[in-house]
């Protein structure tokens, strides 16, 4: 008996395996109320400072718990902790259904199309982009161009052919779009 307790307790000291928990207590608080992304997306950071680390990002449309307002910010649930996110990025329930009617009012751009400079051209030019699901412009067609030059509506279009969007996301899926891009000289 006494050399089984030895060779266990050999055999224990020589696995040594580190057993790690972690500490961290899950927060369980009740949720004040329940507000959508409104940007196209939100960095969730560690304490309400914008220089303060994110620790999560959220895309425009998911719905979150809010835990507490303070000001300019609102304390969110992130899975099994919490973190900070501007207010003013955050919509509810009925801004949501207002922006999901209207996919144009969603628009952001991830990059921006650069803008064409014709110092003697009068008139205006208009676009309009099909947009995949991704943000990336597939198409350009030209609807209106009363500049009178062929050359500054290629410009154009070239210009908005390297624009890149945020997705729309509705219903938790990302859709396709169209957007109408309008230049004045």
């Amino acid at each position: 008996m006494k050399r089984l307790a030895l060779l266990l307790l050999f055999a224990a000291a020589c696995k040594r395996e580190a057993v790690v928990t972690d500490t961290t207590p899950m927060d369980t608080r009740e949720p004040v109320s329940i507000r959508y992304v409104g940007a196209p997306e939100l960095p969730v950071r560690e304490k309400p400072d914008d220089a303060a680390p994110v620790i999560a990002t959220y895309q425009n449309g998911e719905a979150m718990s809010v835990l507490t307002e303070k000001g300019d910010w609102v304390e969110v649930r992130t899975g099994d902790r919490a973190g900070w996110a501007h207010t003013a990025d955050l919509v509810n329930a009925e801004g949501k259904e207002r922006a999901e009617a209207d996919p144009q009012s969603q628009v952001k751009f991830k990059v921006m199309p650069l803008p064409v400079a014709a110092p003697g051209a009068h008139g205006e030019i208009y676009l309009e982009a099909s947009v995949n699901s991704e943000g990336e412009v597939i198409s350009v067609r030209t609807l209106a161009n009363t500049t009178g030059s062929m050359a500054l509506e290629a410009q154009n279009t070239a210009a908005l052919q390297r624009a890149r969007f945020y997705p729309i996301v509705q219903n938790g899926e990302r859709k396709p779009f169209k957007y109408d891009h309008h230049v004045t000289y």
